[in-house]
């Protein structure tokens, strides 16, 4: 079997690691594999690398490597038909592709779903699988998403530190950091973990799964006491619906360009308290140095699993995580589902684990924090 993989989307900690699990366990079965450059665009392109040939060490460098190895992009696939499933195709022919992975979020199985079901319009026998990458942790039929442990993990660190930092003064202060996540918030909501870190503080968390009415948020703050963490995702809402920091501007998918809720949350709490604002941008999904080990494990095996998969003669697939309830400890094993229960859905956070309770669920994602002793 010849098996095209590629990456698409922005980069994580754990992206390279997948991809280092697909081309190990490929060499295993005696696979072939080739790599597209910069995702299904680069493809268009006939851009492509054997990776068959790389060494056990090379592999383990790059598993350990931020950005994604082979180039990402943001292409956003047309409905078929289209001229461009026509280059698709030829490709695929020409280099006598069988099957092709695609590393991705959630607009990545969006362009699974239509690749696959075009292959079986034309009747081309290729098999097509969609392998989870997205700091968002929002693609649904799995528990979490290769590379959002590791952000969170990070997240966590960081903010724990910008918290203590502003303590060493005798004015209050209140802590307020942007994270990633423009339709859920599950790297926001993550954060609730820095209450184990920091003893006394408080952390409020502000979703796009809970409108924001700015009046009610500005007395909320007021009645609590310092020291107060306000983790704010990029995607928060008003209770119109409308972004509190939506751009005029959309991407290639026609997604609002946002930039600005956690700033324009620092704004408006000026108004009654001395503010900090933190916005760690791209470092949050690119951190190796601080990856989660549970996160680096899982990324190289839902890679494994996707030619295991192939393997199977399976088809049209997405390899989701799932978790194993246990009385000791934290595990999970693979769950394979259809590509079409995932492309186009997105994944919010439910009711269910606001405040308190997602500890327990991001909990054993993350592994060891540290623990900060300081005098207030």
């Amino acid at each position: 079997m010849k098996i095209l993989v590629a990456q698409s989307g922005g980069p994580t900690a754990v992206i390279n690691a997948t991809l280092t699990g697909v081309i190990e366990r490929a060499r295993d079965l005696g696979y072939e594999v080739i790599g597209g450059l910069h995702g299904v665009e680069g493809i268009l392109e006939s851009k492509s690398v054997d990776l068959s040939t790389l060494s056990g060490k090379m592999l383990n460098s790059i598993s350990h490597t931020p950005g994604a190895y082979l180039g990402s992009c943001r292409y956003n696939l047309p409905q078929p038909p289209d001229g461009v499933y026509d280059v698709l195709f030829n490709f695929f022919n020409s280099n006598k592709i069988d099957a092709f992975l695609y590393i991705g979020g959630n607009d990545s199985m969006d362009s699974v779903e239509k690749i696959s079901k075009e292959a079986q319009r034309r009747k081309y026998p290729l098999l097509v699988g969609g392998i989870p990458k997205t700091v968002d942790n929002d693609l649904v039929e799995t528990d979490h998403c290769p590379g959002y442990p590791s952000a969170a993990k990070f997240l966590n660190v960081i903010a724990s530190e910008f918290v203590v930092d502003s303590m060493a003064y005798s004015k209050p202060v209140i802590c307020i950091i942007e994270t990633m996540g423009r339709d859920s918030g599950w790297l926001a909501s993550s954060l609730k973990m820095v209450e184990k870190i920091v003893d006394g503080l408080k952390v409020m968390i502000l979703i796009p799964e809970l409108p924001v009415s700015e009046e009610k948020l500005l007395d909320t703050v007021n009645d609590m006491k310092s020291p107060l963490l306000i983790s704010v995702s990029e995607g928060i809402i008003n209770e119109e619906g409308k972004y509190l920091s939506a751009l005029e501007t959309v991407d290639n998918f026609g997604h609002p360009k946002l930039g600005g809720a956690g700033e324009h949350v620092a704004t408006l709490i000026e108004k009654i308290a001395k503010v900090k604002f933190m916005n760690p941008a791209f470092s949050q999904r690119a951190a190796t140095h601080i990856i989660s080990e549970v996160d680096y494990r899982e990324a190289k095996g839902v890679g494994a699993a996707a030619v295991d998969t192939l393997a199977e003669g399976k088809n049209a697939f997405f390899v989701g995580i799932e978790r194993v309830q246990a009385s000791i400890g934290y595990s999970s094993t693979i769950r394979i589902v259809s590509i079409d229960r995932v492309a186009n859905e997105v994944r919010k956070v439910p009711e269910s684990l606001f405040e308190n309770e997602f500890i327990d669920y991001i909990a054993p994602l993350i592994g060891k924090l540290p623990k900060y002793a300081f005098r207030r």
